[in-house]
């Protein structure tokens, strides 16, 4: 019988999976929940370990931390004596003058009980070095009381104290010699005694200090020098005006002006150049008088205007200061200071009231300088437009100068100008014509030359580059008889290589004088004449010493006798012959017996030097 599904045997195992699927979800949540806890703690304990970590971190941190610098520009008495110490180094680093006494000043009164003493003892000793160094410039520059301030900032403990006091002392001593000195040449100057001061002067070079040795002797010497020329000129100029001359008056005037206020002699030359003014015054007025206003204002042109007191002077004076702002060159093209000038020279005459003695006078001369200073401005304008360089602004500038009429003050420079404004233009119409003749010729051919030849001569007589293009013209010329005569100067060169020079200097000649390369060919020929002579002459002369050598002195005198005047050898040749005449009448002298008999014997030696001499004029010279 089949089982029904009713029966109990099939459903058992059920109940049983049931319990073991739920005491496993049971084990997995409470594993869960064990997990998530062991989490939690580790997360914690890790917090605390970095926490921990930082904090240990930042105490090492704060502990090693250096401490603030202290601020040196607050440092007072009341400053911790670290910070004094410290702010002293750093004064001391730039090594200047204050920041050296500031820091010696900082720490000066520690003494060995303090407690760092020992800490500020080199530096201290460095700092002091320091200071004698900048008291000895101070010293050289002339400065000796800062020098000494600055020594008695040296405290008594550094290394340089004593050292220090005994500068001090040697530079008072200099010092003390250098015024002493000062003063002994300034009384010699005083006296007139130039020499003496000089002398004196000298005794300064045994100093040692730049300031003396060089500032104090270059500026008594100057002293000494301007004191004696000022005593010159004072003299001279008192000289000068001794004989009441136009002349010496103006001179004397000159030099007593040269005269510096601060020199000695001042006070006697001022009221002698007060005195010659007023005479040269008198004179200017004098030719004024004579109607002589030129004369007038040459001579009242030397004087000063403030030292003319009288009020037709002053006027005078000031006229004058007119004439000489309003001189120019009138030769040239105006510039703009001659126009300013002008104006103030101008306005300088306007200055004279019309009840001057010079009222009339001052105003024919501003008529005369108004229509100048018109003719200027216009000349002015035109050379501003020739100075373009172009064709067309050079003929506006002749045509605005042709405006000054033949009544113009202007007139002649306004005509100078033109002509050479005019001279401009030719060069401009020219300059083409010479850059293509100079094309040509710088191909260097013969036909080409001939064609620049031609070219530069179409530049007409008179034209601005006339003499340009002759010049041109003669050295392509002398190209050209350079390259005919080279053919003939090569042969004669060639032919003289090979020994052949007769027929070189045959060849040579053809070039005729006046040709470019004549000068060359002559010395050539020259050369080659002369060696030939030597070839030709220098037998006989060996011939000649070769019978002098053998003793027969009369016959190597003929012989040598045979080479001619011009000749190359000639005058080796007469050089050997006086030898041997010497020689001879000394053999002669040597023979002769008696007074008489030596006369014989030299009137038979002056026949035989007679028709030697007749054998030499007789001679044929080789050519």
């Amino acid at each position: 019988m089949t089982a029904t599904p009713t029966d109990a045997k099939q459903f058992t195992p059920a109940p049983i999976g049931a319990e073991r699927e739920k005491s496993a979800l049971v084990e997995a949540k409470r594993r869960r929940s064990q997990g998530g806890k062991a989490w939690f703690w580790s997360g914690i304990w890790l917090l605390l370990l970095a926490g921990s970590t930082a904090l240990g971190v930042w105490a090492v941190a704060f502990i090693t931390r250096l401490p603030p610098l202290p601020k040196c520009d607050r440092i007072s008495v009341f400053s911790a004596d670290s910070e004094r110490l410290y702010c002293a180094r750093q004064a001391s680093v730039s090594g200047s003058e204050q920041d050296l006494v500031a820091s010696v000043q900082l720490i000066s009164t520690w003494d060995e009980s303090h407690p760092l003493y020992e800490d500020s003892k080199e530096v201290a000793n460095r700092w002091s070095r320091g200071l004698l160094k900048l008291a000895q410039k101070r010293m050289q520059s002339g400065d000796l009381s800062r020098a000494n301030q600055l020594l008695g900032y040296i405290p008594a403990r550094a290394e340089i104290y004593e050292e220090a006091n005994v500068a001090a002392e040697r530079w008072q001593q200099e010092w003390d010699k250098g015024n002493e000195i000062t003063t002994t040449v300034k009384e010699a100057v005083d006296n007139q005694n130039w020499s003496g001061a000089r002398k004196h002067l000298r005794a300064m070079k045994r100093l040692t200090s730049d300031y003396w040795l060089k500032d104090r002797h270059r500026y008594l010497g100057q002293h000494i020098q301007s004191e004696e020329n000022a005593r010159r000129n004072l003299i001279t100029a008192q000289t000068l005006a001794s004989d009441g001359s136009l002349k010496g008056l103006s001179e004397a005037l000159g030099l007593i002006r040269q005269i510096n206020v601060q020199n000695h002699a001042w006070p006697e030359a001022k009221p002698l150049m007060s005195e010659w003014a007023d005479r040269l015054l008198n004179y200017g007025l004098q030719k004024w008088e004579q109607e002589d206003l030129d004369g007038a204002i040459a001579i009242i042109q030397n004087v000063p205007a403030d030292l003319a007191t009288k009020p037709e002077a002053q006027d005078l004076v000031q006229f004058a200061h007119a004439q000489r702002l309003a001189k120019f060159n009138q030769s040239w093209e105006p510039s703009y200071g001659d126009i300013l000038n002008l104006i103030d020279g101008i306005e300088a005459l306007q200055g004279i009231d019309s009840d001057s003695l010079f009222y009339q006078d001052a105003q024919t001369k501003l008529a005369l300088w108004t229509q100048q200073l018109d003719d200027l401005q216009l000349l002015y304008g035109a050379a501003l437009m020739a100075h373009l360089n172009q064709k067309g602004s050079l003929k506006a500038a002749i045509e605005q100068a042709k405006t000054l009429g033949i009544d113009r003050p202007q007139r002649q420079q306004a005509q100078t100008l033109i002509a050479h404004w005019s001279k401009e233009i030719q060069r401009i119409e020219d300059r083409p014509l010479l850059g293509r003749a100079q094309q040509l010729a710088d191909k260097g051919d013969k036909a080409s030359l001939q064609a620049a030849i031609a070219e530069a001569g179409k530049v007409a007589q008179g034209r601005a580059l006339r003499i340009d293009a002759q010049t041109n013209i003669a050295q392509w010329t002398k190209q050209i008889q350079v390259l005919e005569d080279q053919p003939f100067y090569s042969k004669a060169l060639d032919l003289a290589t090979n020994g052949k020079l007769q027929d070189a200097i045959k060849e040579a000649r053809k070039i005729q004088q006046g040709r470019a390369l004549y000068t060359q060919a002559q010395d050539s020929i020259k050369e080659w004449t002369t060696r030939i002579q030597i070839a030709e002459d220098r037998p006989i002369l060996n011939e000649a010493k070769e019978l002098a050598y053998q003793g027969r002195l009369s016959d190597a005198i003929s012989v040598a006798a045979r080479i001619g005047s011009g000749r190359a050898l000639y005058s080796e040749a007469r050089s050997s012959i006086a030898v041997w005449d010497a020689e001879l009448a000394y053999l002669e002298s040597l023979r002769a017996p008696a007074e008489d008999d030596y006369y014989e014997e030299d009137d038979y030696y002056e026949e035989d030097d007679d028709y030697e001499e007749d054998d030499y004029h007789d001679h044929h010279h080789h050519d």
